[in-house]
């Protein structure tokens, strides 16, 4: 009966402004779509009300932010906690199709341990909720709990029923991969203006987005300085012609979608009149 209390009192709260509601869009990192909704704020009196009788009820609770309808667990969890500027209402699903799931489903964030999680999603239907791990505070959650206030817990405390059915997220930062450019000419000596392909050869599932340098040995921009032709781009490499002899640098860095490097590999070719 406690729990129906619960969800009862702040449901009374929430009818106050359920009609003020517009939906728009934010993005995962991965940049799926998420759906969301814009909610008008309590009145002042109300959110007090609302923390005082979550912060009574919830003694073993540390209030760090006042109730709010602007915002619920799910969007503190995966959207604000993460550097998101808008304040919104995330649902699990919307209009039937999976949402919140989006930010660990080929994305950012994948399944972990206990011991490895940043991110908390309490998957029973009746729970509904998600949290993060608390960066201060060893073994303790922070979570929205729905409109009502922010606060930090024990992974088993709160307002909600089946706290003890979790799964755990975390994102794995890459490994960067280092190596030398093949170069279809052989193995760094060439001639002047004379192209080759340069080459970063190893195995990567997903796209890439490629970063590329050309530079004198003293360091200056070689296609700036005419002293380097860039003819064409590749997925993994660059195709380049010298017009001066000289000793190059050429390196290739590659990024995921999530602006992470995960590759560097340099060649430097030696430049024979």
């Amino acid at each position: 009966m406690k729990r129906i209390t619960y969800f009862t009192i702040l449901a009374f709260f929430c009818i106050i402004n359920c009609f003020a509601q517009t939906y728009t869009t934010i993005y995962t990192k991965g940049r799926q779509a998420i759906n969301v909704s814009i909610r008008k704020n309590y009145e002042p009196d109300d959110i007090q009300k609302i923390n005082e009788y979550y912060c009574s009820t919830f003694p073993n609770a540390i209030f760090l932010d006042d109730a709010s309808r602007e915002y619920n667990c799910h969007s503190y969890a995966w959207n604000i906690s993460d550097g998101g500027s808008l304040k919104c209402w995330i649902n699990q699903d919307f209009m039937g199709e999976p949402n919140i799931s989006k930010y660990w489903t080929d994305d950012y964030y994948s399944e972990t341990s206990e011991q490895n999680a940043v991110k908390v999603f309490y998957y029973n239907k009746e729970s509904d909720h998600s949290a993060i791990v608390s960066p201060t505070v060893a073994g303790m959650y922070e979570s929205k709990w729905g409109a009502a206030p922010l606060m930090r817990h024990a992974p088993n405390y709160g307002p909600y029923p089946y706290m003890n059915q979790r799964k755990y997220y975390c994102h794995v930062v890459p490994i960067v991969k280092y190596g030398i450019l093949s170069c279809s000419n052989g193995i760094g000596e060439i001639g002047i203006n004379v192209a080759a392909n340069y080459i970063a050869e190893f195995p990567y599932p997903t796209a890439l987005t490629m970063e590329y340098s050309i530079e004198t040995g003293k360091g200056d921009d070689a296609v700036e300085e005419g002293y380097a032709i860039l003819n064409e781009t590749y997925d993994r490499g660059v195709n380049v012609a010298f017009t001066r002899a000289g000793i190059y640098d050429i390196t290739l860095k590659f990024y995921n979608k999530f602006n992470e490097l995960v590759a560097d590999f340099s060649f430097q070719p030696l430049v024979r009149k």
